[in-house]
């Protein structure tokens, strides 16, 4: 092989293909190439989407706008410690939001609702129906959903709770952003009815915030009234004990010094009294609290009165200094003197200075803890003032015992009847002091109970909404679009990678073999390449050399022009270049020639393979027009159809397949009988058929008479074109030992590119492949004319 081609370069060594990146160019030219695909999937995508639109119930939402009122004496505190009143609002706002949403306050709103007039034209309770424009269509058809489960009989309590699970997912509760304000909504298919929902609902919460801040206030009610019922008690007793004390031993009053002891043992008793039942009031509040409280609160709470203490006991220690000074000059002077009432004023003073830092130091130690939300927050911080308060009761208590210990030991020095009706007395006046205080105690507590209005404010209420909320028709077009793109995108990427065919000239690149030409695609509907017929019929007829070939030229034309698509493909014309010498076709022909004749110019081709990697892509009919333009241009040319299973140059050509190749090549010549090359209607172009049908071609084409064959015609024309079958066959593989070089060819959209990959990376074949003819077609972006499958089936000019 080396003798016969001394011109090849010899690089054995594939080149790798090199890494290939996609460039903007290539995404568009696949975005065109698979547009109907790309379209039709949008298509679809946007038309489930609108199926989804209006099928799809509407949400309407009319908003109620509530705004949550935080206690100054507390909510200002901690902001003003931790330095950020809207961030803390914003934080206790959360509590609101949370039992909004939750399943108590539904529960509660579709109580109210079930017993409240409107029920029978609710679409909530299911006795109102929307019908969407898809499932009214559905209807008309009489459409029933196999899907649909039957309803199941449950009691009232259990209905109650699948309506309140409903219910709260329709809730929808808005915080606006550095304010106290909420945008609450529930959802309906009816504006109206979402109206009446959303103020229901904002009517319950308001009504269950009042009742849970007024608990406390109605507990300590309880409590005080029970306490004043049994000090009514107890001073019925009183009297009637002095009453009949009185009586019995005709004592009326006292005079002098022991009444003065006595109003001050009596005023001592009743300010202990007093503080007594104070401190079961807190007691009993706190009590409360702590119920209200988790384990993780009381310990918070634990470790920051641990902490304010600390802080505040120089404070605490002042306190009761002075309230230890103000008893003992109580004791000396008498509660109604003027030092005393200073020296009182004194202590309240120091108390209030101690209650304020201690209100601060509790809020900043919440604070500091992370735990400043609305509710803990109260509920904590109430704890420690209590907890404070009834420090400081007990030790008022315990100051005044010992006062009260004192008056009585002054009294002890008096005769016992005397004694005995100065007990009766004070317990009298004492019962009654209390009395008079716990009475004042309940109607402040059923001050603050009435005047309870809770922490929410109904700032505008729900008006009827124009449109609904959902679905959006744009957001529906857009999650269409978004759908479509995503699909289409899978789909093309899908295809590339599945479709294994050619797209552009990138791939001979990338393999390193060089694209001579690029031939245009010819469509098969029985027409000619012309615009007109007469223009080929004149090219057939100049070109024929004889009368009984344009006699032929004449029939295969009318033969064209007769051929319908339902023909056999097999017997349908091919296009060729003499059809229209002035076609791109014709021209794409001439540039293939030109482009072999400067392959190789140190050496003439004279035997060419022409082949390609896949049936009917049009080796054949390239091979016939290769051979029509080196003819016209006076190169003696020979056609030798060596694709024994699927010959066709016979067709091509108009002649008997007999009398060919496979003819010769059993016979006992040696020498090839000029009966067996048939000329063509073209000047200096000659055909060798593939002759009569053989079961084994593989051997026929690998025999030393078909090489020595090969070496007689060389000698014989200018060129030898030999139509081969393609590449994965062997008989390729046998012809490729005796010619110059091997032409490609390779359709867009149609040849594979293993196959062509294979080959370039054979050392063998790779030294002779002089290039490729690639067909393409206008879609492909390579010119205007297409090019069909060559000859199977009649054709006509791509418009």
């Amino acid at each position: 092989m080396s003798d016969k081609h001394p011109h090849i370069n010899h690089q054995q060594n594939h080149e790798q293909s090199r890494v290939h990146e996609i460039t903007l160019e290539e995404i568009l030219k696949i975005i065109f190439r698979r547009k109907y695909g790309i379209l039709f999937v949008l298509v679809i995508a946007l038309a489930a989407a609108l199926v989804f639109h209006f099928s799809e119930i509407p949400e309407y939402r009319a908003v109620s706008v509530m705004m949550i009122n935080t206690p100054k004496s507390q909510g200002d505190l901690l902001a003003s410690v931790i330095g950020a009143t809207s961030e803390v609002d914003n934080k206790a706002i959360k509590k609101d939001v949370e039992l909004l949403k939750s399943m108590p306050i539904a529960e509660l709103a579709v109580a109210e609702l079930y017993d409240s007039g409107l029920r029978d034209s609710l679409e909530f309770f299911g006795k109102r129906h929307y019908s969407s424009p898809v499932s009214s269509l559905l209807e008309q058809f009489n459409f029933i959903n196999p899907f649909q489960k039957p309803v199941q009989k449950k009691s009232h309590e259990e209905v109650l709770r699948d309506y309140a699970v409903k219910f709260n997912q329709r809730i929808k509760v808005e915080s606006v952003r550095e304010t106290n304000v909420l945008k609450v909504s529930v959802a309906s298919p009816f504006p109206d009815e979402a109206t009446f929902l959303s103020n229901t609902l904002c009517r319950v919460y308001k009504e269950a915030d009042k009742t849970r801040n007024s608990e406390k206030y109605s507990q300590a009610s309880r409590f005080i009234a029970d306490m004043l019922g049994d000090q009514q008690k107890k001073v019925t007793e009183a009297d009637d004990a002095q009453a009949k004390y009185m009586e019995s031993h005709e004592i009326y009053e006292f005079s002098g010094n022991t009444q003065k002891l006595l109003d001050k043992l009596i005023e001592t008793d009743a300010k202990q009294n007093d503080i007594a039942a104070e401190y079961n009031i807190a007691k009993n509040n706190l009590d409360f609290l702590e119920k209200k409280l988790t384990d993780a609160d009381k310990t918070i709470s634990t470790r920051i009165a641990e902490s304010v203490n600390m802080q505040l006991g120089t404070i605490m220690d002042e306190i009761r200094r002075r309230e230890s000074e103000y008893v003992r000059l109580v004791r000396d002077k008498g509660i109604n003197d003027a030092e005393v009432k200073a020296k009182r004023q004194q202590l309240d003073v120091v108390k209030t200075r101690y209650e304020q830092l201690s209100r601060s130091k509790i809020a900043g130690e919440i604070g500091y803890a992370g735990r400043a939300q609305k509710y803990s927050f109260n509920l904590i911080s109430e704890k420690l003032q209590i907890e404070r308060k009834l420090n400081d009761l007990n030790f008022s208590s315990r100051e005044f015992i010992r006062l009260k210990q004192y008056y009585e030991s002054q009294l002890g020095t008096l005769p016992k009847k005397q004694q005995d009706y100065a007990k009766l007395m004070r317990d009298r006046e004492v019962i009654n002091k209390t009395y008079v205080f716990l009475k004042e105690k309940l109607d402040e507590t059923r001050i603050l109970l009435g005047s309870e209005v809770g922490s929410i404010s109904l700032i505008g209420s729900a008006f009827r909404p124009f449109k609904p909320e959902k679905p959006d028709l744009k957001k529906s077009i857009l999650m269409g679009l978004v759908l479509g793109s995503l699909l289409a995108g899978a789909y093309t990427y899908g295809v590339e990678t599945l479709d294994d065919t050619i797209k552009d000239e990138e791939f001979f690149k990338d393999i390193g073999l060089t694209v001579l030409s690029v031939i245009p695609l010819v469509m098969n509907t029985g027409k000619s390449l012309s615009s007109g017929n007469m223009q080929a019929r004149f090219n057939r007829l100049l070109y024929s050399k004889s009368n009984i070939f344009r006699k032929k030229a004449l029939d295969a034309d009318n033969a064209g022009e007769s051929t319908s698509v339902g023909t056999n493909v097999d017997d349908a014309p091919r296009p060729k270049i003499t059809d229209q010498l002035s076609s791109a076709f014709a021209e794409s022909f001439r540039t293939l020639r030109t482009a072999l004749d400067y392959s190789r110019i140190e050496s003439p081709l004279k035997s060419i393979i022409v082949s390609g990697a896949a049936m009917s892509e049009g080796k054949s009919t390239v091979c016939a027009n290769l051979g029509m333009a080196l003819a016209i241009i006076g190169k003696k040319t020979l056609i030798i159809d060596c694709d024994l299973r699927r010959a066709s140059q016979h067709k091509i050509f108009n002649c008997t397949r007999q009398n060919g190749l496979t003819d010769y090549l059993f016979s006992q010549h040696h020498t090839i009988d000029d009966v067996l090359i048939k000329p063509t209607h073209i000047d200096n172009l000659f055909v060798l058929t593939a002759g009569k049908k053989v079961p084994n071609p593989n051997e026929l084409l690998g025999s030393p008479k078909m090489l020595q064959l090969l070496k007689e015609l060389e000698g014989r024309f200018d060129r030898v074109l030999i139509d081969s079958p393609p590449l994965f066959l062997s008989d390729a593989a046998l012809l490729a030992r005796s010619v110059d070089g091997i032409l490609l060819t390779a359709r867009m959209q149609y040849t594979s590119r293993k196959p062509l990959e294979e080959f370039a990376a054979d050392p063998t074949f790779r030294p002779l492949t002089l290039g490729v003819a690639v067909i393409a077609s206008r879609k492909d972006g390579y010119g205007k004319y297409g090019y069909g499958k060559y000859g199977y089936g009649n054709y006509e000019e791509e418009v």
